[in-house]
């Protein structure tokens, strides 16, 4: 039994991108995952269809201009099976599956089909391709293939990497030319009247994505990044002084001409304030280097108006922002919806635009402020410590709009107290300023002490010879005695240190040993981590 194939289809546009601004109609398998993004079909649902359409026709005598994103899915051979991208008059509706790419029983219409699964009984080339079909057709002959297909990326036979991929389709209405850029390179161009060709005369067609899988899957994703329908620059009107904000998004830089006016000839959103009436053009570079191009009229006209929001700040906890902006017979409109007008007290973080207009003139200004609030941050340092030789004592003060300083004046982010001392830190920050003090004392960890003489005559003082401490002799060893030939006269093996026990009495097996000059060696572990052989010498008194 032959397995059922199907491909994805992507359909063509009115405001591809903004999914947030204007919803799909969201049918079948398909799903949105963020504002920008949907999925068509997943890996893991065989014979299932998903689309999404635009309610609203868009009309073809405008060119327009789109970028995405695509990916296919990680599945090469055994994954189905493409996406086709199209226009259509008829329905906002799902269309059929199986080897009808979701746009199966849709006459008339246009896709442009990435298909990336080869069914021979449909002339596919045996690489992923592209081709631009016509009324629903996906069998590559006949008059319904206008062009291709062709690979898909060039160089590449598969595009199921579980990679993105960039598209581009533009449409030059008065030229009648499509064009389809995928991974930055130009892979078809097609010219033809295709709204009287195809779409019988009417201009008006709906656009969406539809995807479908048979016995093979895949995930199936579009995610849209600039539409030249939703994100079109509208004219603008401004008073004498005033200002307007001119935003773009979508690509990965920008460049405004003439700059002359403008805040960041080079940002997506710019502040425009011409002196006279000035038309902006914008370069929207894509992830490909390619530019979008849009113009902006900015008309300087009516009676003078000027508002300023200030410089963006930033509060401290329970401190509040005043701000009046009143322009003589103005209404104001603010971007959170609010109707706050000129006078008001900003308390929450966020970016406020205000739009004043006046109302004698219909001319308008605009500002716009980003209000932050600071995190007070709290400075600790550690109890007053003992340290050892090499040792060190960090405090760290790295926190974001404060300065740390010692109480000589030196600034850190992370401070190694190292030598004995009192110190007194100082944290500045634009809402608090903090003290805190710390004691730190030095030491070798290395102190021990073996009598220089001992007399081991039974009276209960000073009968031994052993190593002693206060703490810094942590583990001993050993700790042997020799005489002045280098005869071993005590080997006291190991154990804990200021143990009596360990030491020597003076006795060479059972005799008493003479009196005289002897040597020790002690080996032993120290309370700043290291282990030490040491030696010195005594004299036993008779």
């Amino acid at each position: 039994m032959a397995l059922i194939r199907f491909t994805v289809v992507f359909l063509f546009l009115h405001g591809l991108l903004a999914a947030q601004d204007e919803p799909f109609f969201i049918n079948g398998a398909a799903r949105q995952v963020n504002d920008s993004c949907f999925q068509l079909t997943t890996a893991e649902e065989m014979a299932s269809v998903g689309s999404i359409w635009h309610p609203e026709k868009v009309n073809l005598r405008n060119s327009f201009d789109l970028v995405m994103e695509m990916n296919f899915g990680c599945v090469d051979l055994l994954g189905a099976d493409g996406i086709v991208f199209g226009l259509q008059p008829v329905s906002a509706s799902i269309g059929q599956p199986g080897e009808g790419l979701g746009i199966g029983g849709i006459r008339p219409a246009l896709g442009v089909e990435f298909d990336t699964y080869e069914n021979v009984n449909r002339l596919d080339p045996a690489y992923d391709h592209v081709a631009v079909m016509a009324n629903g057709a996906v069998t590559h002959s006949g008059a319904d293939n206008l062009a291709g297909p062709v690979r898909a990326r060039a160089g590449a036979d598969n595009i199921e990497t579980c990679t993105s991929f960039p598209l581009r389709v533009t449409w030059d209405a008065p030229a009648t030319t499509l064009r389809v850029y995928f991974d930055c390179e130009l892979r078809l161009e097609y010219t033809g009247d295709i709204v009287t060709t195809i779409f019988g005369g009417d201009p008006l067609v709906y656009y969406g994505f539809a995807a479908a899988t048979g016995g093979f899957t895949n995930d199936q994703q579009v995610c849209f990044t600039f539409n030249s329908f939703a994100d079109r620059l509208a004219d603008v009107t401004v008073c004498p002084g005033g200002r307007a904000l001119l935003e773009v998004s979508g690509g990965e830089s920008y460049a405004w001409s003439p700059a002359a006016g403008l805040s960041d000839p080079t940002a997506a959103s710019v502040e425009a304030s011409p002196d006279t009436t000035t038309l902006y053009s914008v370069k929207i570079f894509d992830a490909c280097g390619l530019p979008l191009l849009d113009t902006v009229r900015v008309t300087v006209a009516g009676d003078s108006a000027f508002i300023d929001l200030g410089s963006d700040t930033t509060l401290c906890p329970g401190e509040s922002l005043a701000i009046d902006v009143t322009v003589p017979t103005a209404t104001y409109a603010w971007s959170d919806g609010s109707t706050r007008g000129a006078v008001a007290t900003l308390t929450e973080p966020g970016t406020y635009t205000v739009t004043a207009t006046r109302t004698d003139t219909a001319c308008t200004t605009v500002d716009r402020l980003t209000l932050d609030r600071y995190t007070v941050p709290e400075l600790r340092v550690p109890a007053d410590t003992s340290l050892c030789d090499g040792q060190h004592l960090r405090i760290a003060a790295d926190f974001p709009d404060a300065r740390a300083y010692t109480d000589d004046g030196v600034f850190f982010d992370t401070l190694d107290l190292q030598r004995t001392g009192r110190w007194r830190i100082t944290l500045e920050h634009p809402c608090v300023v903090q003290y805190a003090d710390v004691a730190v004392t030095v030491a070798s960890c290395r102190a021990y002490y073996v009598p220089t003489a001992f007399s081991p005559d039974g009276n209960g003082t000073n009968d031994r010879v052993y190593p002693q401490s206060n703490g810094d002799l942590l583990r001993i060893h050993r700790f042997a005695v020799y005489d002045r030939w280098g005869g071993l006269a005590f080997d006291g093996g190991g154990g804990v240190a200021d143990d009596p026990g360990l030491g020597w009495d003076g006795r060479v097996g059972d005799r008493p040993a003479a009196a005289g000059a002897y040597v020790w060696v002690l080996d032993a572990d120290f309370r700043d981590g290291s282990r030490r052989t040491e030696r010195g010498s005594f004299v036993l008194i008779r």
